[in-house]
């Protein structure tokens, strides 16, 4: 595991331009998984990914019942929330490795769910609550070859 960035966001502002920022470290049609407890701002996170992408922020919100929200454009973005998830066999009903293998930005929330079906390089992006307004963000690129 190589830590790449650890930050202090002091507000929901400056979560959504580091996302958007981000993008720029993030290789393309790597999986990110975000990790932090109910509220920590994975899904605002998730906003600021698709504002950098080019994609409405607006439209983006959290795919917890429906497991997958998919976000076309000419980068696009597929969305997935594995909070509701009952074991990790459940992911080949979800199409796991199909969205894997899908050109553009792959995102799941609480994909630390899908320990043992994750690919061998991906994002893990962690978010801790400090206060009603900051998060500490811890963003490392998980290497398992």
């Amino acid at each position: 595991m190589t830590k790449v960035l650890q930050i202090i966001s002091h507000s929901e502002d400056e979560t959504l331009a580091l996302a958007e920022k981000i993008l720029t470290l993030l290789t393309p049609d790597y999986l990110v998984v975000l990790t932090g407890e109910l509220g920590a701002g994975k899904t605002l996170f998730v906003q600021g990914l698709a504002k950098g992408l080019g994609i409405n922020p607006m439209t983006v919100n959290s795919p917890s019942y429906t497991i997958v929200n998919e976000y076309p454009g000419e980068k696009p973005m597929y969305h997935l929330d594995l909070y509701r998830l009952g074991d990790s066999s459940e992911l080949d009903e979800i199409g796991w490795d199909d969205y894997l293998s899908k050109k553009g930005l792959v995102v799941a929330e609480w994909g630390e769910r899908a320990d043992g079906y994750l690919p061998n390089r991906y994002y893990k992006i962690e978010f801790s609550i400090i206060n009603e307004q900051e998060r500490e963000i811890i963003i490392s690129l998980i290497t398992n070859e």
